[in-house]
Order: structure tokens, then sequence, then C-alpha cells
């Protein structure tokens, strides 16, 4: 199973700001700027963690939804599309090693057509379901 880890991230709401642009800082330290509507992130925004972890991209009713990227501090990163806070629909993850992973997610995990290049050139392509490989493309 290849595991993927996503921020630790709740619905967020700024007691000073309602609605259009603006910034943040949250209680962890976490900073955001970007857009508000009924004082929840919404639309394009950015949001920084203390770690150095930083997300660009969409919001919805303070969660990561619609396109965007995550920059981890550890060098991980993915591109792609998020529906409620995950990692949803079609994406790209590099990993620290080297690997490479493009092709479909759902709820936070890999699943459906994909490929995944690992770090030494071994290709998988085809089905991954529930973060597992399960089987090679049929050559068509």
């Amino acid at each position: 199973m290849i595991s993927i880890v996503l921020f630790n991230f709740s619905l967020s709401w700024a007691q000073d700001i309602k609605d259009g642009y603006g910034k943040t800082t949250l209680p962890d330290g976490s900073m955001y700027e970007g857009q508000f509507k009924d004082g929840a992130f919404e639309g394009k925004g950015t949001l920084t963690y203390p770690n150095g972890d930083k997300y660009v991209g969409d919001f919805s009713e303070g969660k990561f939804d619609g396109k965007g990227q995550i920059d981890y501090a550890d060098q991980r990163q993915y591109i792609g599309e998020f529906k409620y806070g995950l990692f949803d629909g079609k994406g790209v993850l590099l990993y620290t090693d080297g690997s490479k992973y493009e092709g479909e997610f759902k709820e936070g995990l890999l699943n459906g057509q994909g490929v995944i290049t690992y770090a030494d050139g071994t290709v998988k392509k085809g089905k991954f379901k529930n973060g597992d490989f399960d089987g090679a493309q049929k050559p068509q």
C-alpha cells in the first residue's frame, strides 16, 4: 500500500475577516492569505504551515477543494485535484526518493488508472485500488 500523509487540516474560520481578500494567522501558527466568504477560506488562497508545508490553490468552505499544489517541507509535492480536503481526481505525486505517481486519486488514496515510476526506473501502469496496485493495464 502506498500511503499519503495529508495535512492535519480542519475547517478554518477567520474571526476578523468575513468576505473578500485578506490575511489571517491561525492559533497553530499557520498563515492564510486569500479569499474569504462568510469567514471561511473560499476561492483562491495560500495556506502556509509552521513546519514549512504550503498549499496554494482552491478552497471551498475552508477546505482544499478544486485544483491546487502542496509543497511539503520534506520535498514531496502534489499537483492536482482535491475534494473535501483530500487528493481526489487527477494528480501527480512526487516522492522524496524520486518516485512519481501520475493518475487518479479517490478520498486521498491512489484509486483508478495510474502510472507509478519508482526511483530505480521500475514502472507499474494500470489500476490502483485503495492505495494498492490492483493490476496491469491490458494492451489495447
